[in-house]
């Protein structure tokens, strides 16, 4: 298995994707090694697969290289979808994504510029993006997916958006994320925090997360309905790459004494942060299918969402909002707010839960190594 450069060194969606995808292959029997280098020798590996395929430049030599040494090449793309990602750095950037919003109307020449200043502190990154630069980083994920013998998505929606985005007809299966073992059954967990039922939000602090607009949200919904709302923000800060967003954040947290912001919490320990939340909300401005809140729901915590492909996965389990609309995310999370905790039936808990992913996985490995 192989991801982007630092995939190892940080939190993230990708990351937890991979590392329980690998966890439960190994329980049924397969031997999974997983790096971060773009051209290693894989000559002693039966397949290789490949995460993550918007913004990166690395993962297409990670797919050249498994052709060279012809193996099958499964590839998770992560894909989310252009037209969300271009109307956030069309409406609500800041720092440098002010520059590039400007200078370049096309989305992957942004991104190729995003992967310059990116690459001041990954020096790694610099050969990749030098590349994508002079061929392209749209022409790069297009030969990407060409040379993908599987496309593992994790909605149908992201399937088609691919479809549309690059033109290239590919094979796809969909398998969607899943939840580790601790969040399968809410145990009677120890509240970690003086007080419970309030409003709960996970993912680095940056703009995408859209942190400062739920914030506003909940602001107003407090004063709306007269309640003391607690808001609780777990998420590490980058102020070297979002300085402004940073300063503008922690100016709100001291503003603000019914917010309490957590810089970190141990995975092992998420469960019982979720299960004493009322709700957990993700106004992201672009999205997959948002994990935290298929992790919400299984410890009965109501879920807010703003991508389409959450809908897809968690239904009439969640409120809907937009994340540029700081009235639509107050109303989705005073609906879920004031409701009932959810029910999940036993259907739903067989199906998404990493175990299952990676049986499917596992299916998709057999079948390409028997042709």
């Amino acid at each position: 298995m192989q991801g982007r450069f630092g995939l190892l060194q940080a939190a993230g969606g990708d990351r937890i994707q991979i590392e329980n995808t690998a966890k439960q292959l190994r329980k049924l029997g397969v031997v999974v090694d997983i790096s971060c280098e773009s051209a290693p020798d894989v000559s002693k590996y039966d397949l290789v697969h490949v995460f993550q395929l918007d913004w990166t430049a690395e993962t297409h030599f990670m797919a050249k290289n498994a052709k060279k040494y012809q193996k099958p090449l499964v590839l998770s793309p992560i894909h989310h979808k252009l037209e969300e990602v271009k109307k956030f750095d069309d409406e609500y950037v800041f720092d440098l994504r002010r520059i590039s919003k400007f200078l370049f109307k096309e989305q992957h020449q942004r991104d190729t510029f995003k992967n310059v200043y990116r690459s001041l502190t990954k020096p790694q990154k610099m050969g990749p993006t030098i590349y994508s630069i002079f061929h392209g980083l749209r022409n790069m994920h297009i030969e990407t997916l060409a040379l993908a013998d599987e496309v593992l998505v994790q909605t149908k929606l992201e399937a088609e958006d691919l479809k549309r985005t690059y033109g290239v007809d590919i094979k796809w299966e969909k398998i969607p994320n899943g939840v580790s073992e601790r969040f399968l059954y809410t145990k009677d967990y120890k509240n970690p925090l003086p007080f419970k039922d309030y409003v709960f939000c996970v993912g680095r602090i940056e703009p995408r997360k859209n942190q400062l607009n739920t914030i506003a949200a909940v602001d107003r919904l407090r004063r709306d309905s007269n309640q003391d709302i607690k808001l609780v923000l777990v998420g590490r800060k980058n102020p070297i790459i979002h300085p402004e967003y940073s300063w503008r954040f922690n100016s709100l947290i001291g503003q603000h004494p019914w917010i309490t912001y957590i810089q970190e919490v141990p995975y092992d320990e998420m469960p019982a942060y979720f299960s004493h939340a009322k709700v957990c909300v993700s106004a992201s401005w672009f999205e997959t299918t948002g994990l935290t809140l298929l992790e919400a729901l299984f410890c009965g915590t109501n879920a807010v969402a703003s991508s389409p492909r959450a809908r897809e996965i968690l239904g009439d389990l969640a409120s809907y909002c937009r994340p540029w609309d700081v009235e639509s995310i107050k109303q989705a999370i005073g609906e879920q707010f004031f409701a009932n905790r959810p029910k999940l039936d036993e259907e739903m808990r067989l199906e998404y839960t990493w175990e299952n992913a990676a049986k499917r996985t596992y299916q998709v490995y057999k079948k390409l190594l028997e042709k």
